[in-house]
């Protein structure tokens, strides 16, 4: 490896082939004034060479080099500027220039072969800097694939074509075996696809990656309900509420939606209750707890309408909330009937909408 030392001189000797020295007594007002050579190191004759100025933007200054590959730019000002050299309307080379207040004039000389062989010799003794920047440009390259390959399945995933999300996803883990996100989706990617087994691998893994998740504790839950393991899936709902309070009632809806389709509607209520206290707005959570809350009621009739259902405390307010949260949701249907069950009049099931935090943004 060239060391950094020696990457110092390199660069010292590129600006060395643009030599600049103080010229001796000028015309009234500084010049800059040098010497072109080609890429032969031949004197470059009719190579046209431009002069701006960088704090006069309307200087330019435009002249031709001699049979010499001489030229000369005089009656200028201390200050800063930039030199254009051009072949036949080709850029070869420019550079800025700073003549000082205190110098007559600058004295430039341009040699193309010199700089091209110190640009030659850069490459040539850096090999680690060359290599670094394959190394990197490759990276670039793989990370845009790999988030090629996730946002595909992603798409995929959300157009109902889950094998072709599953490939994504296998792809991106092949690049990347390591991800938890990826292996996350992969899980759903099977889970949409049928394929339970192959879920539950990938959600696992997911949650070996990342332990302290509470959305792959969720998810991992979830696959466990349909695999028929609910003792599992209930310890994974539960972690899943303590390390993400954020999203707790989701978790605790679904731990007792769980409970609640295994028939223990009893063991389902605390968890309800708790979804519906960690988000009121919960709306399903609402309409889960009150179907709870009505299949542990006493079976009898009420006393003011024989022919209903009297529930307990709680139940037709859960219904209701329901309606107000979302009145035409899924189970809307399902909660006004219900409350008839429960002898609610269907004007008393007509009530304002809750509105959200969203209604007033």
């Amino acid at each position: 490896m060239v060391s950094r030392k020696v990457r110092r001189l390199l660069v010292a000797f590129a600006a060395g082939c643009l030599a600049t020295l103080a010229l001796s007594a000028q015309a009234p007002g500084g010049a800059i004034a040098g010497q072109v050579f080609d890429e032969q190191g031949q004197p470059l004759a009719g190579a046209t060479v431009i002069l701006r100025g960088l704090d006069r933007t309307d200087l330019r200054l435009q002249t031709e080099t001699d049979p010499e590959g001489r030229f000369a730019h005089s009656s200028l000002q201390p200050g800063r500027y930039h030199l254009l050299l051009l072949r036949a309307g080709e850029i070869l080379w420019s550079f800025p220039l700073t003549l000082p207040a205190n110098q007559e004039g600058l004295r430039v000389e341009i040699d193309l072969k010199k700089l091209h062989e110190a640009a030659a010799a850069r490459r040539t003794l850096d090999p680690e800097l060359e290599r670094q920047r394959e190394a990197d440009r490759q990276r670039v390259e793989e990370q845009q694939l790999l988030q090629s390959h996730y946002n595909r399945g992603a798409r995929s995933l959300r157009e109902k074509n889950p094998e072709e999300a599953v490939k994504e996803f296998q792809a991106a883990l092949e690049m990347e075996p390591g991800r938890a996100t990826t292996y996350a989706m992969l899980g759903a990617a099977y889970a949409a696809a049928g394929q339970t087994d192959a879920a539950l691998d990938a959600s696992q893994r997911a949650l070996e990656q990342e332990p302290t998740e509470g959305a792959h504790h969720n998810n991992l839950g979830t696959l466990l309900v349909s695999a028929g393991r609910l003792p599992e899936a209930l310890e994974h709902f539960r972690r899943a509420a303590q390390l993400d309070p954020d999203r707790a009632a989701s978790y605790q809806f679904n731990l007792g939606a769980a409970l609640l389709n295994a028939g223990r509607s009893d063991e389902a209520l605390p968890a309800l209750e708790q979804a519906t206290r960690s988000d009121p707005t919960l709306a399903v959570a609402h309409f889960f707890l009150g179907v709870a809350l009505f299949r542990t009621s006493p079976q009898q009739p009420s006393a003011e309408a024989p022919d209903r259902v009297a529930g307990r405390p709680g139940t037709v307010a859960a219904f209701q909330r329901y309606l107000q949260l979302e009145p035409e949701g899924d189970f809307a249907t399902e909660a006004r009937d219900y409350l008839e069950q429960l002898g609610v009049p269907a004007s008393d099931m007509l009530l304002p909408v809750v509105p959200t935090p969203q209604d007033f943004d």
